[in-house]
């Protein structure tokens, strides 16, 4: 067998996405799926993640369990590390891709520096980092049992860079300090934990640049100048490094943050 197919074949083992319902955690459960793993898919809406789940089991032959629920709910967010810890003797892998994100609509988020709102911010918070660390905390011991577990958290260029303005004038796109300082912290986090879970568990974070969607125009024209590669990122663009992470081809890789950004944050 071909070492760099033995070393992506992810059969017999789990992996846990949360998000697993958005644009990256749906290609991040594909890339996965692809390679043989199960899944347990974590997101808000029941009917995207049984609709996900029905088409990847029949392509892939894969198990998959979903959970529906709100991360930042303490008694939501621990009822399901109970499930998960009677159920599964091992977890693998974890590919934290939850998140706020620039186009969320609670008041108060996608505005202006003054407009900012103490709630959002809140939520942010408690969205993109404090879930995060707890459900961690909570299935670390699961994880541990398998001696080769990988967790990759997704990060953002805005967790490293401050923002350019000038990709936002003139269009309907704020850059919330929340998101990018609650980013950050996923950083330093994963550092944090890839030091104290060493060595059967490696974590490490990706940091995204701009994901093409639907975006106007006039912003992606300003932003695909700002890249070396002169293009915003697709799924696949950031989904295969997380396979990569996820997969025993990154066995001697722990404690970084990969910045997958067509060249955004050098220029």
């Amino acid at each position: 067998m071909n070492i760099k197919i033995k070393n992506l074949n992810l059969a017999k083992k789990t992996s846990i996405i949360t998000g697993g319902c958005g644009h990256l955690g749906a290609s991040i459960a594909e890339k996965l799926s692809s390679c043989g793993s199960n899944l347990i898919l974590i997101d808000l809406h029941e009917k995207n993640l049984n609709k996900i789940k029905k088409r990847l089991e029949k392509k892939y032959k894969i198990r998959i369990q979903i959970f529906a629920l709100d991360l930042t709910d303490k008694k939501q967010r621990d009822a399901c590390i109970k499930n998960i810890k009677k159920n599964y003797k091992t977890v693998e892998i974890m590919v934290n891709s939850i998140g706020m994100v620039g186009t969320d609509n609670m008041k108060g988020w996608n505005a202006s520096f003054e407009n900012q709102s103490y709630e959002a911010w809140q939520k942010a918070i408690e969205t993109n980092l404090t879930s995060i660390f707890f459900l961690i905390q909570g299935l670390y011991r699961t994880m541990n049992k398998s001696k080769n577990s990988s967790i990759i958290n997704i990060s953002s260029i805005y967790g490293v860079n401050a923002p350019d303005w000038k990709l936002y004038e003139d269009t309907d796109i704020n850059n919330p300090a929340a998101y990018s300082i609650s980013k950050a912290g996923m950083i330093h986090m994963s550092k944090w934990l890839a030091s104290t879970l060493a060595p059967n568990i490696r974590v490490n974070s990706v940091s995204p640049g701009g994901i093409i969607r639907q975006q106007k125009k006039l912003f992606i024209k300003k932003y695909k100048e700002k890249t070396l590669l002169n293009r915003m990122a697709t799924e696949d663009d950031i989904s295969e490094p997380v396979l990569f992470l996820a997969s025993n081809m990154s066995s001697y890789i722990t404690g970084q943050n990969i910045i997958i950004d067509g060249g955004w944050t050098i220029k």
